[in-house]
């Protein structure tokens, strides 16, 4: 895109250059404080110049005022970032505080039935043992 422009720059400068050469002869120019008599060739040159620099002072602005909004933005992007991260981290801990509130629910019921195993077989085995007992008698 940086050709396109210079080769566009360079048409118009040479456009400008022809119609200058075209008209050499001398002109009256009245300012707010006078007169004066210029060759229209400098007019020209000296218009299309003044032109230019107004163009890349406009352009300087934008340029400045484009900086400023992108690091604007770089800032805005590395403080959502870090809140991204934050949340991140936030969301591992809220999942693993989650989990371990769902497993304990499931080890004491798995403690108590454990537990109601263990009370059932005591109660089964008893008999059995009452009658290795008679049996030995």
């Amino acid at each position: 895109m940086g050709s396109f422009y210079l080769i566009l720059g360079l048409v118009f400068s040479l456009i400008i250059a022809i119609v200058a050469l075209a008209n050499t002869e001398s002109v009256t120019v009245s300012y707010i404080f006078g007169r004066a008599e210029v060759s229209l060739i400098l007019l020209i040159l000296g218009s299309a110049f003044i032109g230019v620099l107004v163009m890349g002072l406009f352009s300087l602005f934008r340029s400045i005022r484009s900086a400023f909004v992108f690091r604007d933005m770089r800032q805005k992007q590395e403080a959502l970032q870090k809140q991204v991260k934050a949340l991140e981290e936030e969301k591992i801990f809220l999942e693993a505080e989650l989990n371990k509130a769902v497993s304990v629910p499931e080890e004491a019921e798995e403690a108590d039935e454990e537990k109601q195993e263990a009370e059932v077989q005591p109660a089964e085995s008893a008999p059995a043992d009452e009658e290795v007992e008679e049996e030995s008698s």
